[in-house]
């Protein structure tokens, strides 16, 4: 699944903002996006952009954006705007909305469809430090799945079941794969790259955590074992966690495409677990929120934890297997 970075959208409600005048605070989806006064009424329709997109600047729609800061995409070379959480005059602000009339390109998009492709999108991802980002061999292979989570905000939380998921703290580091194939060897991926085996931290990790044997061990017969989770610690995303030394957290494994729920994990995999948590899962996203903002972390109970993921391990079919709450104290201190 590839994130949905925008989206045509109508405005679900207007409100005054509680400390300006000249500002307005729009609903779209579960998110609050602070805009101009007047500028838009409930049931427009509008381009909604979230949070983690990269708007290029060389675009006469996002230039207005390029005096609040630019970064460049090392794959692509595209300079622009990176989306965060902040807060304007006291209001948390998440996203952008624009009208729907500056995107004659759009014009035949139906509500709610997802214009990432159309409008030549791509997400902010902080560039990897060199003892991660390795000497790539190709692309993440079909065999290994996407790790993003779907966010509560663009979600109707009530059409889920209500039992059958399994949370965790969502821990803020690299995503990691690691895939031992039926015929016995290792390949090791970050969120789009298969890396070569070249000292990369990862690789060491795999060694030195000893995961080919608790792979083997999963795999009946001739099967596909994929682990999947966050590396955590030095020079990784700030290491916001203030971990000594860098650490494994899985928070998804399969076998041969099938998920093998979190209590069927061998032990050496369930030690390395990012720490599973008794929350039940939310009625709608104000709950998902509270809970998120209220979390202490398992790991470094004085740090603020990034947030929820809750992993659907039921039987039913549901439209989304991961979903996940990010604190918003946690995007408003650490960007």
């Amino acid at each position: 699944m590839t994130r949905a970075l925008a989206t045509v959208e109508t405005i679900s409600s207007i409100a005054p903002h509680t400390n300006a005048d000249e500002l307005e605070l729009a609903t779209v989806r579960g998110w609050q996006v602070v805009t101009r006064l007047n500028e838009f009424v409930a049931g427009d329709l509008v381009v909604y952009f979230e949070i983690d997109t990269l708007l290029p600047v060389d675009d006469e729609r996002f230039a207005f954006l390029a005096p609040r800061g630019t970064r460049t995409d090392q794959l692509s070379g595209v300079v622009g705007h990176v989306l965060r959480s902040v807060r304007l005059r006291g209001e948390l602000s998440q996203g952008l909305v624009l009208p729907l009339s500056e995107f004659p390109e759009l014009i035949d998009v139906e509500p709610g469809s997802d214009v990432t492709e159309r409008l030549r999108l791509i997400k902010w991802d902080p560039p990897l430090p060199a003892n991660l980002s390795g000497q790539a061999v190709g692309s993440r292979p079909s065999k290994v799945p996407r790790t993003d989570a779907e966010r509560v905000q663009n979600l109707d939380l009530t059409s889920f079941p209500t039992t059958g998921w399994v949370a965790s703290e969502k821990v803020d580091g690299t995503s990691t794969s690691f895939l031992l194939e039926h015929h016995g060897s290792l390949r090791v991926c970050t969120r789009n790259l298969e890396l070569a085996d070249a000292g990369q931290t990862q690789w060491k990790m795999a060694e030195e955590l000893d995961l080919v044997a608790s792979m083997i061990f999963l795999a009946t017969g001739r099967s596909d074992v994929v682990l999947q989770g966050e590396l955590a610690g030095p020079s990784i995303q700030g290491n916001p966690l203030r971990l000594p030394k860098v650490r494994l957290f899985l928070f998804r494994v399969l076998v041969d495409g099938l998920d093998v729920p979190s209590a069927d994990w061998p032990e050496p995999l369930r030690r390395l677990s990012a720490p599973l948590l008794e929350i039940r899962f939310p009625s709608d996203t104000a709950e998902a929120m509270a809970a998120a903002d209220a979390l202490v972390s398992r790991i470094e109970p004085d740090r603020t934890p990034e947030g929820i993921v809750w992993r659907y391990e039921g039987t039913e079919p549901v439209t989304e297997r991961t979903v996940k709450a990010i604190s918003n104290h946690y995007l408003l201190k650490h960007g």
